[in-house]
């Protein structure tokens, strides 16, 4: 059972993480997030001392989620191969479940326009995450190797990150699914 204090801290998360998503982080008052979480206003200031320090709890944590449901999506696929384009398909759920918002790490990055050292760091580290992902996923699966490991797992990479954008901006996967079947070709 989880202990009040992480209780009222997921509470606060839970609701950062809708708002900052869906209406920005600069669009966000922390008044609306203790309304919204239906805390006071000391319980927010004795975990969070600033709003940017609630900013990167919200990365940190979005990160951790973020990779674990990558990871399961991915561990569901037993083909090395496969493993690769569930990539693109686990993006494409998420931007529909999101309803194409696009990815939170770059609209934070974007939108926030903090230069605290620890925020960039954690959004940094999560992109970084991502293509160590890749580079072990493409190193695992045998591809055809018409590019090397690393031209591979970055061509994935830019080619995952541009169509997440793009699928933000038109509000539909197909540029995710057309990414999909260009490295589907590479593999």
């Amino acid at each position: 059972m989880k202990q009040r204090g992480q209780v009222v801290i997921d509470k606060i998360l839970d609701t950062a993480d809708r708002l900052f998503y869906s209406q920005g982080y600069s669009n966000t008052g922390i008044n609306q997030i203790i309304d919204e979480a239906d805390i006071a206003k000391a319980s927010l200031y004795k975990h969070f001392e600033t709003k940017t320090d609630l900013l990167v709890a919200y990365i940190e944590r979005t990160h951790q989620l973020w990779f674990s449901r990558l990871e399961a999506a991915v561990n569901n696929v037993s083909d090395p191969k496969e493993k690769i384009l569930a990539l693109f398909d686990h993006h494409t759920q998420r931007q529909e479940i999101r309803q194409f918002g696009g990815c939170p790490f770059i609209k934070a990055n974007d939108e926030a326009g903090t230069d605290d050292p620890r925020f960039i760091a954690e959004i940094q580290a999560t992109k970084i995450h991502s293509k160590e992902f890749i580079k072990m996923l493409v190193e695992n699966s045998g591809h055809k190797q018409v590019l090397s490991d690393e031209e591979l797992a970055e061509t994935i990479y830019v080619m995952l990150e541009g169509s997440i954008v793009t699928a933000s901006v038109f509000k539909k996967a197909d540029e995710i699914q057309s990414a999909k079947n260009i490295i589907k070709k590479l593999i």
